[in-house]
């Protein structure tokens, strides 16, 4: 199974820290990123999921944006809860892995299911 996901979105779309977190917030999901900038982000960035820490790796794409994660299941959840933000917020496009652009259904249920699994 792919460990990333690929979020199509220009540059200057990319929102601030308090927007990205209150987009969170409004989508339900508990997902602290600890004022998160990212459009400046690199590298690993830790946040805070339901209390206990989780991280994702984010990195500059020719399209957009790609976050990795590790098999943790923690990591992969928080990484798509900012994929969903990012696509309610300025209409990214959200592939995981190398399929096909994700609904933000499909999308808001793929979170459900791992916060089920974790």
């Amino acid at each position: 199974m792919s460990r990333s996901c690929r979020i199509r979105i220009e540059t200057d779309a990319l929102p601030a820290a308090a927007v990205l977190q209150g987009a969170l917030k409004s989508l339900g999901f508990p997902l602290d990123l600890e004022g998160l900038e990212i459009a400046e982000a690199s590298g690993f960035q830790g946040c805070v999921l339901d209390g206990e820490d989780a991280g994702f790796s984010v990195a500059d794409d020719d399209e957009g944006l790609m976050l990795r994660w590790s098999g943790d299941p923690r990591e992969e959840c928080a990484a798509l809860m900012v994929a969903a933000a990012l696509q309610s917020l300025a209409g990214a496009e959200v592939s995981i892995g190398g399929g096909a652009a994700q609904t933000a259904a499909a999308l808001k249920s793929r979170v459900e299911e791992l916060r089920a699994e974790i």
